[in-house]
């Protein structure tokens, strides 16, 4: 189970679960090719990531490895975008949520 309420995520550890990332420019147009990645931290301030996730054709998709054997919890994500112009805009940071599962 996947929930995004605002920009925050809640997922329920080691589940399967995909979502979309719309990119447009302010004024609605599409921002064109570009390359982005999905990346998640404990803390902000954590040099390393807990996982990270490219954002293919517009989709993330998280896989049962990502999340299973993380503690549940409160996290923090954000997206990276850059764009063949050298352009690089992040969205974000916003809450992850994992939420502990009960079948392990």
């Amino acid at each position: 189970m996947l929930k995004i309420i605002g920009n925050n995520i809640y997922h329920i550890r080691g589940d399967t679960d995909s979502f979309d990332v719309n990119l447009t420019q302010e004024d609605g147009s599409d921002i064109g090719p570009y390359t982005a990645v999905f990346s998640v931290k404990k803390k902000i301030t954590d040099d390393a990531y807990v996982f990270q996730a490219p954002v293919q054709n517009g989709v993330v998709s998280l896989t049962h490895d990502m999340t299973n054997d993380l503690e549940a919890g409160d996290y923090i994500y954000d997206i990276e975008v850059r764009t063949p112009g050298g352009g690089v805009q992040t969205i974000g940071p916003y809450l992850f949520r994992l939420i502990a599962d009960v079948t392990r």
